[in-house]
């Protein structure tokens, strides 16, 4: 498949796909004749967990140095684990400071009488 179609199927952009490649994130892609880049289902479902990665909080630098070596089978199930109670940290202290804010914005729309 194309880069378009990729795009398509996982919700990312072309401009980032491309920008992965050049950190390295997404790799065997193959060049045509023509020479456009071609992937297969192996890119979408690199693709769709760097998406998921993200969505947990993990930056692209995270990414570059933590979980290429996941992939690669390089850690031990203890040094998953520690990887991602330490995110699930950071998540849980962000939540509080977000709960924090709202319960501040509740109490000043609570001044303002109809």
């Amino acid at each position: 498949m194309y880069i378009r179609e990729l795009a398509d199927r996982t919700g990312i952009t072309p401009d980032t796909i491309r920008f992965y490649e050049k950190l390295n994130l997404l790799q065997g892609n193959r060049q045509s004749r023509r020479g456009h880049r071609q992937y297969d289902e192996s890119h979408v479902a690199g693709l769709l967990q760097i998406k998921f990665i993200k969505a947990m909080g993990f930056t692209l630098k995270d990414i570059q140095e933590k979980f290429v070596d996941w992939r690669a089978g390089k850690l031990t199930n203890f040094e998953k684990r520690a990887i991602l109670a330490a995110q699930l940290q950071k998540m849980d202290e962000a939540a509080a400071e977000i709960d924090q804010v709202r319960a501040y914005l509740r109490k000043k729309i609570g001044l303002f009488p109809d």
